[in-house]
């Protein structure tokens, strides 16, 4: 401990659950349609995220596919989702985080800090990302913690791409993994 310090023997010796996703082998998938092409530490598991949708929006979605991995109360947390809208047109982004941030609270997420950039894929494709922190209470323990988000939006083809992970705020593993995971984003057309 004298010569490695505390972090690196608890995290190696106990082990870090986001350190053990970061390590281990990632797996390059496509999810959804239109596609969205991203690499993550594990397969995504297709999620039924109508009940969380608000009914009027529901309305408004002709086809929607989600993925994940974790929950809300995890370490770690990625869903993609794909979504195609019964009329086309063009859509707003920054109301489409918005939307997403909603659905978060409804949820339990409290006191967020939200920022909002443009985000460009390796391959040129544009989109809106949201990004920031909110607070995540734990019903069960009463406790507390801090959780950082960032949401990718793309709007293609009459439809919208989210790329949404959660992770608790400092966890320098879950910092690496997101980077490596929005590194990966890639879209099918």
């Amino acid at each position: 401990m004298a010569t490695k310090g505390y972090n690196y023997v608890v995290d190696n010796v106990f082990g870090h659950p986001t350190k053990e996703l970061l390590e281990g082998e990632w797996i390059k998938s496509e999810y959804g349609n239109p596609g969205v092409v991203i690499e993550t530490p594990k397969v995504l598991k297709r999620v039924d995220l109508t009940k969380t949708l608000p009914k009027d929006g529901m309305a408004l979605i002709k086809e929607m596919q989600s993925f994940g991995y974790g929950g809300l109360l995890d370490n770690f947390y990625i869903m993609v989702s794909t979504i195609k809208y019964k009329k086309e047109g063009s859509l707003d982004l920054s109301k489409a985080i918005e939307s997403s941030l909603k659905v978060l609270e409804s949820q339990g997420a409290q006191n967020m800090i939200v920022k909002e950039e443009d985000f460009q894929t390796n391959k040129g494709v544009s989109g809106e990302k949201g990004y920031g922190t909110f607070s995540r209470i734990d019903g069960e323990n009463q406790t507390s913690s801090k959780i950082y988000y960032e949401i990718l939006l793309f709007g293609q083809e009459g439809g919208l791409q989210q790329i949404m992970i959660l992770h608790e705020e400092g966890d320098r593993y879950a910092t690496e993994l997101t980077d490596r995971i929005l590194n990966s984003v890639e879209l099918k057309s």
